[in-house]
């Protein structure tokens, strides 16, 4: 035993970082986890089992006030039948018993009829009658009229007979009944009273009736079953069976055994029918000899509970696989910082000193590596920095030699001659161009000098527009705006022409359609920085193309220097917290801003030195 677990742990240690992170943050909490989820469904399933009984308790309760509103409703309803004092007038005259002429007898039918209807307007859940002699004409309406034979013919006579003589009420079994002219007849249950007269079957007296559908008991006895395969059920004392939660329960389960029937009240209680096991409970009704009995299944309980279980098992597999998710992330995590500080540091190695390093904002032990290594690096660039600033002297050089070989005098002259030849020959415009095209080279090549006046910048670009609206027919407007002051500073030569030309080669010469070409240059001071904003209305970009604006050179060369031209020189100039920054928006237009610092030219060249 001891040999396999050294050998455990000699094969733990030779696994990778991630797998050893995620072990030991995974292994403990899933074997705490199960452990809690065992017990927890121990509760809950004692818990599940108390809350169905509690449940079915209270259903149970319900239906049984329920059921005992409608005898209360139904006693209530034969007092009002048997105080009507209009019913009591014609009964004590006895007449509507012994009149033969027809007119005569349906005109007490609608007499008494008119009170029936009165009472069930009222109580429209219930319907309300009398039984008549078999003699008269409407005897055999069966709605709010009985005929008096129906009562002899009942197996149960001799019993109503007792009860209604005592001054009781008689509730009947299952009977149907409805208005004959339209053939609708239900299921309902009566409860019957004598209203006047002696003793039952004298001829003398009258029985009042109301009665209840069966689908409003049903209703109630099926509100009361609170399992799926359960069975509630309302029997009365002859063992009727009046309502049922589910008949086809009823039927299985008649089959199987013998069911509670009309007895006493009893809470929960076991109850073995076939090879079922099942609590039962019943209730006996006041007003009534009915008896309302509910059977709850064993396998109910089971099925719950295993379903409930099954439940618990699929969260506890999706917890168990979220626990080992999380835990392999956070393994990813830590050996993907260090094997991210590692690769960094294999880019140095090889002279990439120019990547830029994320701000760690970790405060961890490998938080602290990347602090260290960053500030190496930094340190590392300023360095090569300063090298490449003390070899700029010599590029610059370089440059102005190149420069130099362009003989501007020559090129002065020439434009010049060809300025005077156009006056020769009455062109104005061709004047207007040389003119123009020598006020742009002046400034470009400015002596070999980079640093120029804002004054000077701008003329410069106001120069370039000139010409390029010969080429465009004058459909590019230019409007410059410059602070009181900022015209006097200075900055590097050529810094806003390559974005005016970048307004117009991509809006209107793109797209010949296009009518004019706005542009709008603002030049103010913020603070120590000088600020230039161009703004035109082209088609404008996306935020992934101005992303790679700076990432490669996607301007023609011919275009003039270019973006990332521009933005090195500034950045190799002034730093890096200036340069050229972009907002755009598809169909609306571009801005670009340039930010310098706010110098003089004497300051301006000192830095440059």
């Amino acid at each position: 035993m001891k040999t396999l677990w050294n050998q455990l742990k000699v094969q733990f240690r030779r696994l990778p970082m991630r797998i050893k992170l995620t072990v030991s943050f995974s292994g403990p909490m899933i074997l705490i986890f199960i452990l809690l989820l065992s017990a927890s469904y121990s509760i809950i399933e004692t818990r599940y089992e108390e809350q169905i009984i509690y449940s079915a308790d209270q259903s149970f309760e319900q239906a049984v006030n329920f059921l005992q509103n409608h005898l209360q409703n139904m006693n209530y309803i034969l007092e009002l039948v048997g105080s009507d004092r209009n019913l009591q007038d014609m009964l004590s005259e006895g007449g509507y018993r012994i009149r033969q002429e027809a007119g005569d007898q349906w005109r007490d039918y609608w007499r008494i009829n008119d009170i029936m209807t009165s009472l069930e307007l009222s109580n429209k859940m219930y319907q309300c009658g009398i039984y008549v002699p078999d003699s008269l004409i409407y005897a055999e309406n069966r709605y709010h009229f009985f005929p008096e034979s129906d009562l002899e013919k009942k197996g149960y006579y001799g019993e109503l007979r007792v009860r209604l003589n005592q001054g009781l009420i008689y509730v009947t079994g299952l009977e149907r009944s409805g208005p004959e002219l339209v053939g609708v007849k239900k299921q309902r249950v009566a409860m019957l009273k004598k209203v006047y007269g002696g003793e039952v079957g004298n001829g003398k007296t009258c029985i009042a009736r109301v009665s209840v559908a069966v689908d409003e008991l049903e209703r109630i006895v099926v509100n009361s079953d609170v399992t799926q395969k359960g069975l509630s059920y309302l029997i009365n004392e002859r063992g009727e069976i009046l309502a049922a939660s589910s008949r086809e329960n009823m039927d299985t389960l008649s089959g199987n055994g013998d069911l509670p029937g009309y007895g006493r009240n009893a809470s929960w209680q076991e109850l073995r029918i076939g090879d079922s096991s099942y609590l039962y409970r019943q209730q006996n009704l006041e007003q009534a000899e009915w008896t309302l009995v509910s059977l709850i299944p064993r396998q109910d309980f089971y099925r719950q509970t295993y379903l409930m279980g099954m439940t618990l098992i699929l969260f506890s597999v999706l917890i168990v696989l979220s626990i080992f998710l999380i835990s392999w992330m956070l393994g990813k995590y830590y050996t993907k910082r260090l094997v991210a500080l590692n690769t960094r540091m294999k880019q140095v190695q090889n002279g990439q000193l120019s990547l830029e390093t994320q701000e760690e904002e970790e405060s961890d032990e490998i938080g602290e590596l990347f602090r260290s290594f960053g500030y190496m690096t930094k340190e590392l660039r300023k360095l090569m920095l300063e090298q490449y600033r003390l070899g700029k002297n010599v590029k610059t050089a370089e440059l102005r030699a190149l420069q130099a070989q362009i003989n501007p005098h020559f090129l002065y002259n020439t434009l010049d001659l060809i300025n005077w030849e156009a006056m020769d020959y009455n062109a104005p415009e061709i004047m207007e161009i040389a003119r123009n095209l020598a006020r742009f080279y002046r400034i470009s090549l400015n002596k070999g000098r980079q640093i120029v006046r804002v004054e000077e910048e701008l003329n410069h670009v106001r120069a370039y527009v000139r010409i390029e609206n010969y080429h465009f027919d004058d459909a590019i407007h230019l409007e410059i705006e410059a602070e009181e002051g900022v015209e006097e500073l200075a900055c590097i030569n050529i810094i806003l022409q390559p974005f005016v030309e970048n307004a117009i080669m991509y809006s209107i010469a793109k797209a010949p359609d296009r009518e004019e070409c706005n542009i709008h240059i603002r030049a103010v001071r913020e603070g120590e920085d000088l600020v230039f904003r161009i703004t035109d209305n082209g088609f404008g970009m996306t935020p992934e193309q101005i992303e790679r604006i700076f990432e490669e050179n996607s301007y023609d060369v011919s275009h003039g220097y270019g973006a990332k031209n521009v933005n090195f020189r500034i950045k190799l100039c002034y730093g890096e917290e200036y340069g050229v920054f972009y907002e755009s928006e598809v169909g609306k237009g571009t801005t670009v801003t340039v930010r310098v610092p706010a110098l003089t030219p004497e300051e301006a060249e000192k830095k440059l030195q």
